[in-house]
């Protein structure tokens, strides 16, 4: 379904496509899993970095779930 919106062409996503909001996210969360157990001598930054943003993505994805598990139990 496309919008209209100040001569912008806008797509609504639709229920069940991922968003590209959803497909670098999971992207992010692949490529820091890979880092964390790749076999290679990375350097200590880079191993570090890889930690956080998966640390961070999974506190993202807890409060994702809550907020939509929140508006859930409103809607009942």
């Amino acid at each position: 379904m496309k919008t209209k919106i100040d001569d912008k062409a806008e797509e609504v996503p639709a229920a069940g496509k991922p968003t590209v909001y959803d497909r670098i996210k999971e992207g992010l969360a692949v490529a820091s899993q890979l880092i964390i157990a790749s076999p290679l001598k990375l350097p200590l930054k880079v191993v570090a970095v890889a930690k956080y943003m998966a640390l961070a993505l999974g506190v993202l994805e807890a409060v994702e779930s809550a907020a939509k598990k929140g508006a859930a139990d409103d809607e009942d």
